[in-house]
């Protein structure tokens, strides 16, 4: 062998060496980062896609009529080609019996059991989210322990005198033909539909029980919305009491909504 072909040999190998250099930083610290973004701006399309559920089932709550409404809604991220990183998988599903109101007067309880929508994102390279949807609120939940209220729940609440008037909007989701999970990386529906309504007045309210695996949130938006009561947190519900001296009266409209999660559907809902 000449010594041209022995400096091309050393070239070859210098060159391979550089590329694997090369290949190796990005691979450890760029690919991360960005993938990292990706994660984050996937979130960010989810967050949204959850205030388009909301805003369509607060449209069936207003109109009270028979029509059906599809929200779309990602469910991960894939790998970034060429390199080694790793999907981001996420499931949503609808859990029956998963928040509950418990009111209590002089004539016993009023106890409501509402499903909800709960999306999951194991992410490999963000901070792994939750985002929840129940009784019309939307909650953040992150693995840290951090859980943030994106979007309230409709409650008015007025005082005359030393009366407290609350009326709540209470969102109960049902699921239908069995389509009430999917996991994976693509694009998934929540097809939701108006069931039914009907409506509860509770006169002089001594307790309001509030059954929630977020205690957290709900208890911030109660202190910051009502006075003249007492809000207790637990690790599992939030309880609210009138101040001595003043009366409670709970107004509830109560809507059901059918959802099913899947392309396309099954049955008129």
């Amino acid at each position: 062998m000449n010594r041209y072909g022995v400096v091309g040999i050393v070239e070859a190998v210098l060159l391979i060496g550089l590329f694997a250099i090369v290949l190796a930083t990005l691979q450890i610290a760029y690919i991360p980062e960005l993938m990292k973004s990706r994660e984050a701006e996937h979130m960010d399309e989810v967050m949204n896609q959850f205030f388009q559920l909301k805003m369509a089932v607060d449209l069936h709550a207003v109109s009270r009529s028979n029509f059906s409404i599809t929200v779309p809604l990602t469910l991960g991220s894939r790998e970034l080609p060429y390199f080694v990183t790793t999907r981001a998988i996420g499931s949503v599903s609808i859990i029956e019996n998963a928040f509950k109101i418990s009111i209590q007067n002089a004539t016993g309880y009023t106890n409501l059991s509402l499903g909800i929508i709960k999306y999951e994102a194991k992410n490999a390279y963000y901070v792994p989210q939750t985002y929840v949807f129940e009784n019309e609120a939307i909650i953040l939940s992150q693995d840290d322990g951090t859980d943030s209220l994106l979007s309230p729940p409709t409650i008015n609440v007025n005082r005359a005198g030393n009366l407290i008037n609350m009326n709540l909007l209470v969102i109960n989701i049902t699921g239908y033909a069995n389509r009430t999970s999917e996991s994976g990386v693509d694009t998934t529906y929540i097809r939701t539909n108006y069931s039914s309504y009907s409506s509860i007045n509770i006169s002089d309210v001594s307790n309001l029980t509030i059954f929630t695996s977020h205690p957290e949130p709900w208890f911030r938006f109660l202190n910051y919305t009502m006075d003249d009561v007492v809000i207790t947190k637990h690790a599992d519900r939030v309880q609210v009491k009138p101040e001595s001296g003043y009366q409670m009266n709970i107004y509830l409209d109560i809507v059901n909504i059918c959802a099913q999660i899947g392309r396309g559907w099954i049955g008129n809902m």
